[in-house]
């Protein structure tokens, strides 16, 4: 087997990219502490917002059905009658306080559901952002590591003359013992 010479133009780019893979490392670790902090919002708007604004609104929609019932049947009691009065605005009132009723109804299940989704997604990205972790706490020092060893030994080889110096003649010949 021919061996050949390495083709090596910068030793200095091996380092710099040591560096730039540091920098890397540094900017992804603040960007996971941000995501992790940031993807607590929205589950503790769920839980603790919304879980409670519907059930409160329910109970104010309860109360407002109740009296708009109630204003109906005072306006159609206070009607003369032979008097055609059609209590218009209590009817409509009644049929707001019914629509607002139903919607809040409607939205206690959907937080509902939505608690469980966002659990369920927040337990997911919780796993991805450990790997990637992982990644940065024992893969990444250890590729820091190899690309410095690459880097010195370069450095020794260049020093010991290794770099711009042609093959000799026997480096390129298969070793004795060695198939051709």
């Amino acid at each position: 087997m021919a061996r050949r010479a390495a083709s090596v133009l910068s030793i200095d780019a091996i380092r710099r990219l040591k560096v730039a893979l540091e920098q890397f490392a540094h900017q992804i670790g603040e960007t996971l502490v941000t995501l992790e902090l940031e993807s607590r919002r929205p589950m503790e708007w769920i839980e603790n917002d919304r879980a409670r604004y519907w059930p409160r609104e329910l109970r104010k929609a309860s109360d407002r059905l109740s009296e708009a019932r109630i204003a109906l049947e005072r306006c159609q009691l206070t009607s003369e009658p032979g008097e055609h009065r059609s209590c218009y605005d209590e009817r409509k009132a009644l049929e707001k306080a019914k629509r607002r009723l139903q919607l809040c109804e409607d939205k206690i299940p959907v937080v509902q559901r939505w608690r469980g989704k966002l659990r369920k997604e927040l337990e997911e990205f919780k796993v991805q952002v450990s790997r990637l972790n992982g990644y940065l706490e024992a893969d990444l020092p250890r590729a820091l590591a190899t690309l410095e060893r690459m880097a010195t030994a370069l450095d020794q080889y260049a020093q010991a003359g290794g770099i711009g110096s042609p093959p000799d003649a026997s480096s390129t010949s298969p070793a004795p013992g060695e198939p051709s």
